[in-house]
C-alpha cells in the first residue's frame, strides 16, 4: 500500500489549517458594534466583536464566521493582526476604509 492509514487524515488536517488564511476577514463598525465578516461576502452578515468604543482586540468571536472559523483581532494600539481560534497567527491587517451596504463601515482587511 502506497499510503498509510494515517496519511489521509494528516493531509486533510493540513488542508484545513491552510483554510484559515484563505479568506480575507474584514473588520469594521455596524449598528454600534465592532464587527467582523468574511470580506467579499455580504457585509450585512457581520458577527459582533463587542460594543463600538470598546477595545476590539483580544475578544474571541462567540460564533464562527460564514467560513466556519473564529478569529481574534490582536495588536490594538499598533499594527493589527488576526489570530485563529487556537491562538495561532492568521494574517496581518491593513487599512481598507469603505462605507458598505447596511450602514457597515469597513476599516481593515486581514489577509
Amino acid at each position: 500500500m502506497l499510503f498509510s492509514r494515517d496519511f489521509i487524515p494528516t493531509v486533510l488536517a493540513m488542508a484545513m489549517s491552510v483554510m484559515h488564511a484563505e479568506a480575507a476577514i474584514a473588520i469594521g463598525i455596524a449598528s454600534g458594534f465592532n464587527v467582523m465578516w468574511v470580506d467579499g461576502d455580504d457585509p450585512c452578515r457581520w458577527d459582533r466583536i463587542n460594543d463600538q468604543g470598546q477595545n476590539p482586540c483580544n475578544v474571541p468571536l462567540a460564533n464562527p464566521l460564514d467560513n466556519g472559523f473564529s478569529y481574534t483581532l490582536q495588536g490594538c494600539g499598533g499594527p493589527l493582526w488576526l489570530d485563529n481560534s487556537d491562538g495561532s497567527f492568521n494574517s496581518n491587517c491593513h487599512s481598507a476604509v469603505a462605507d458598505l451596504s447596511c450602514n457597515v463601515h469597513r476599516t481593515y482587511i486581514c489577509s
